[in-house]
Parts: structure tokens; C-alpha cells; sequence
């Protein structure tokens, strides 16, 4: 706060005094904190993930049995870097029939340039909690799968006996190609396996 109301007392003094050229502002000190916030290439691989998209969703969770998943195939996207966070932030809507429930999620997808990692934090239909994940110090970089891992608090979502333990769950986006992608969730419980929970292949809409 200190350094943005140093930038502008700095332009308002030359403004008064006549003084006050582009080439002026080109030269002010940049605050660190901005200068270590810029979003960069890591951002700009998300780029493949921005726009509609069509979703086939297979969730194991509530079909039961891992070969019978509840599949939907009217589930639509739609992401968005948000504008007033100058690129650094990408919205995620995803939402449509799933059985006879209406399916709603919003999620935000960001890269932390001080940590150095993917973040993906979710709320929906189904849940009280935000659903957090956190990726591994340089994990994904430029290439390959990004993996972020995070856990919560049970409310039954694998069944009476897990109410109120401690679930770990970890997010995996794989990137096929500029118009197709895919989400993979899964959860481990407390001294189980972990499992598959949730797949969606996503198609961009032409």
C-alpha cells in the first residue's frame, strides 16, 4: 500500500509542476511485489484450457461399482481468465444434468510465481467446503500432466464409516491438445487405496 500511494503522490506532485511525461512513468520504481507477480509462461499454458467446452463425465462416486459410473453427456465449461486480475486468475463454470441432480461447479485456476506451483480451489452442489488442492514446487512444468493434491473433511461422500475423517484427494489435468483436455479426481481415504472418482473428457465447443 505504501508503494502505490508513493506512485501516486509522485504523479500528482508532477502533474501540479508540469512535469508529468509518459517517459516520467516508464521510469517510476516498480513495487517488488509486483514485479514478482507477473503472470508468465505457466500462465500461459493455461491458455489451452480457456473457452466453452463440451464434457462427458463419468463419476464413479455415485454410479457405485468402478465399472458402472453415472455418466453424463450435457455437461458443459466454460473458462475465462478473470479481468480484474490482469490475467493471473481463470475461472472455471461447469454445470449441467448429472442423473437427476443438476450438476454445478465454480472453480479458480491460478499459478503462484512465489511457490511455483498450480492452484485449484473449487466450490459446487455438493459440498459446504471449499475443495483445495495445491500442486508440488515445479511440478508440470511446460510439459506434462499438472497434479495438485490437497484434502477435506468428510460429510459421508464415501459412506457413514469415513463421516468426519480426513480425505486426501488429488486433481489431474491433463492437456491433449489445444481443444481437448482432461480432468481426473481422485480420493484416498483414511488407510485405504486411493481411488478413482471422478473423469471428465472435455471437447471445445466449434
Amino acid at each position: 500500500m505504501k508503494h502505490m500511494t508513493a506512485i501516486r503522490t509522485f504523479a500528482a506532485l508532477a502533474v501540479l509542476t508540469g512535469g508529468l511525461t509518459a517517459h516520467t512513468l516508464a521510469d517510476a520504481p516498480q513495487p517488488v511485489f509486483l514485479r514478482n507477480n507477473q503472470p508468465g509462461a505457466m500462465h500461459q499454458r493455461l491458455n489451452a484450457l480457456v473457452g466453452d467446452w463440451s464434457v462427458r463425465k463419468f463419476t464413479y462416486i455415485i454410479g457405485g461399482a468402478p465399472s458402472k459410473p453415472l455418466v453424463a453427456d450435457s455437461i458443459t465449461c466454460h473458462r475465462e481468465w478473470i479481468a480484474g486480475t490482469g490475467g493471473r486468475h481463470l475461472l472455471d463454470i461447469t454445470q449441467g444434468p448429472l442423473g437427476k441432480d443438476h450438476y454445478y461447479r465454480m472453480g479458480v485456476l491460478s499459478y503462484s510465481t512465489m511457490d511455483k506451483r498450480y492452484e485449484w480451489n473449487t466450490v459446487d452442489m455438493l459440498n459446504t467446503m471449499m475443495m483445495t488442492y495445491k500442486g508440488a514446487q515445479n511440478s508440470g512444468a511446460k510439459t506434462g500432466d499438472i497434479v495438485m493434491r490437497g484434502e477435506f473433511t468428510d460429510a459421508g461422500l464415501l459412506g457413514d464409516k469415513s463421516v468426519g475423517k480426513t480425505i486426501k484427494q488429488r486433481t489431474v489435468i491433463h492437456i491433449l491438445s489445444p481443444d481437448r483436455h482432461v480432468f481426473d479426481l481422485y480420493f484416498t481415504p483414511p488407510g485405504g487405496k486411493e481411488r478413482l472418482i471422478d473423469h471428465a473428457v472435455y471437447t471445445r465447443r466449434k
